[in-house]
C-alpha cells in the first residue's frame, strides 16, 4: 500500500461520510436488495410468529395486566412485531402508522408494563420535547424493569442496548453506567442465541447492533463477539449472514490490530495480527458468498479486506462489480471503491475524480451514487494545508463538480429535499450566491444546527441576498 505520496497529507482520513453530524440532509439508504433481510414468504411468516410469541405472547404470560390497557397494549406489541418483521415494506409502514395510536392509548390508560414502556421510549418520546438526559433515564428505567422481569432474553437485550446507547450521547469518556448496560446487553444476547428457534435474521441483526455499539471499544468488541461465536455457529452452521457477521468482525478486528498509524509506524506484532485476522475475515466472507452470492454486503466488505491485503486493483474491481450488479444504488460499495482510490492507498486524485464523474454520468447507477463526486472532493481537500482549504471550494472546476453531483442527485431523487442543506452550504462556501438563493426556499424544515445555529444561518441568508445577481 502507498504511504509516501506527493499530495500533502494533514491527517489519516477515516472512512466516513461528509458532515457526519447532519441527518436532515442524509436520506436513508435502501435495504440491500438481495441481502439476508430479503427472505421467502415462509421465512417471513416464521419471523412474524416468533416476534409475536416473544412480544404479545410474553406480555400475556408475564406482563403487568389491567383491563383498562390490556387490549391497546397487545395491539401496540402486535404492530411492533409486524414492524420488526416487515420493516422497509408496505406492511411495515402500515404497522408503524398503527403502532403509535395504540401505544398512546395504553399509556393514557396508565400502562406501566416495561415492554410497553420500551416502545414508548422508542416511538413516543422522540416526537416530544425531552432532553437527552431525560430520554436516557427513561431507557434506564425500562432496562431495569425488563432485566428483573420474565420477558424473553432478546427483549431484555434490546432494553439494555438502547439504555447503553441513550446514556452515552457522545464524547470521549464513556460513563460506567454505559459499560454496565453494554455488559448486560452482551449477557442477555448470549442467552438469547442459545435458542435455536430464533430466526437467523434476528440473530444477525441483534449481534450486529451489539458489535456496532462497542465498535470503538477494543476490549468489549473482542469479548462480546467471542462469547457469541461458538453458540451461533453451533446452532446455525450454514447461515450466510452469520459468516458475514464473522467476516465483518475479523475485518474490523484486523484494522484494530494495525491501528491508524502510517505503514512505517505499525509494529511487527501489529502487522502479524493484521494479516492473520484479515485472513480469517477473508475465509468467513468467502464462505458467506458461497452460501449466498446474492448479498451485496458480503462483496462490499471483501473490498475492505482487499484494501488491507493489497492483492491488486482487479480484485477490488471484481468485488465492486459483484456488489453493484446486485444493487446499482449501493452507496457503501461506491464509497469503499473511492476510499481504495485515495492517494494514500492505491490511487491518485485523478483516479478519484474520474470515478466520481463516472458516478454522475452513469445511466445505471442511482440513489446517492452521484454524490460520490462530492465525496471525492471532500476527501481530497483534507490532503491540503489548512490555509488552502477555504479557497478550495471557490475553485471553478471544484464548484462545477459539486454542482453536477447535486443536480444529478436531485434529478434521480426529487423528493430528497433534506440534501438541499448540503447543496446550500457548498454554494455558500463557493460563493455561488444565485444557487444559494434558489436553494434557501427549498430547504423545508431547516436544521439550524447544521449551519452552525440560527444566527449563522440568518447571516448566510443575508449575505446571499446582498450578493444576488453577482454570480
Amino acid at each position: 500500500m502507498k504511504t509516501n505520496i506527493g499530495f500533502p497529507v494533514v491527517a489519516l482520513i477515516a472512512l466516513q461520510l461528509v458532515f457526519p453530524g447532519l441527518r436532515a440532509g442524509e436520506s436513508k439508504q435502501p435495504a440491500p436488495t438481495n441481502s439476508a433481510s430479503v427472505k421467502t414468504e415462509k421465512e417471513m411468516d416464521y419471523r412474524l410468529k416468533w416476534n409475536v410469541d416473544t412480544l404479545v405472547g410474553d406480555y400475556e404470560k408475564h406482563g403487568r395486566h389491567n383491563p383498562k390497557w390490556d387490549q391497546s397494549a397487545k395491539a401496540a406489541l402486535l404492530r411492533f412485531a409486524e414492524l420488526r418483521t416487515f420493516s422497509g415494506a408496505p406492511k411495515g409502514d402500515q404497522a408503524r402508522t398503527n403502532l403509535e395510536p395504540a401505544l398512546r392509548l395504553a399509556l393514557t390508560n396508565g400502562c406501566d408494563d416495561p415492554l410497553v414502556l420500551y416502545l414508548s421510549a422508542r416511538f413516543v418520546t422522540p416526537a416530544e420535547k425531552h432532553s437527552w438526559k431525560e430520554h436516557g433515564e427513561q431507557y434506564r428505567v425500562v432496562a431495569e424493569g425488563l432485566s428483573h422481569g420474565e420477558y424473553a432474553p432478546i427483549r431484555k437485550f434490546y432494553g439494555a442496548l438502547r439504555a447503553a446507547e441513550a446514556l452515552h450521547p457522545g464524547g470521549s469518556a464513556t460513563p460506567q453506567e454505559v459499560h454496565h448496560w453494554r455488559r448486560e446487553a452482551s449477557r442477555f444476547l448470549t442467552e438469547a442465541v442459545k435458542d435455536k428457534a430464533m430466526p437467523p435474521i434476528e440473530v444477525y441483526e441483534a449481534c450486529e447492533q451489539l458489535l456496532q455499539a462497542v465498535s470503538k471499544n477494543d476490549v468489549q468488541l473482542e469479548q462480546f463477539y467471542k462469547a457469541l461465536e461458538p453458540i451461533i455457529f453451533t446452532n446455525w452452521p450454514s447461515e450466510s449472514s452469520l459468516y458475514l457477521l464473522k467476516g465483518t468482525f475479523y475485518k474490523d478486528y484486523a484494522w484494530q490490530a494495525r491501528g491508524g498509524a502510517y505503514a512505517g509506524e505499525v509494529t511487527r506484532s501489529g502487522w502479524t495480527l493484521f494479516g492473520e485476522r484479515l485472513g480469517e475475515a477473508e475465509k468467513a466472507l468467502e464462505k458467506a458468498w458461497e452460501l449466498n452470492p446474492r448479498d451485496e454486503r458480503i462483496a462490499r466488505h471483501m473490498m475492505t479486506v482487499e484494501l488491507g491485503q493489497g492483492k491488486g486493483r482487479p480484485r477490488m474491481e471484481m468485488w465492486f462489480k459483484r456488489a453493484t450488479d446486485l444493487n446499482p444504488n449501493y452507496y457503501d460499495a461506491f464509497y469503499a471503491k473511492l476510499y481504495y482510490l485515495e492517494p494514500k492507498w492505491y490511487g491518485t486524485p485523478e483516479d478519484m475524480l474520474e470515478f466520481g464523474h463516472e458516478c454522475v454520468d452513469s445511466k445505471k447507477w442511482g440513489g446517492r451514487v452521484p454524490l460520490i463526486l462530492r465525496d471525492a472532493h471532500e476527501a481530497l481537500v483534507k490532503y491540503l494545508p489548512a490555509e488552502e482549504k477555504v479557497g478550495y471550494w471557490k475553485r471553478p472546476e471544484v464548484w462545477k463538480d459539486i454542482n453536477a453531483a447535486f443536480e444529478k442527485f436531485f434529478i434521480l431523487n426529487p423528493k430528497e429535499n433534506g440534501w438541499r442543506h448540503n447543496y446550500a452550504l457548498y454554494a455558500y462556501k463557493a460563493e455561488q450566491w444565485n444557487v444559494l438563493n434558489r436553494q434557501i426556499p427549498l430547504l423545508g424544515d431547516i436544521s439550524y444546527e447544521f449551519f452552525g445555529g440560527k444566527d449563522e444561518f440568518d447571516r448566510m441568508v443575508r449575505v446571499a441576498k446582498e450578493h444576488a445577481g453577482s454570480k
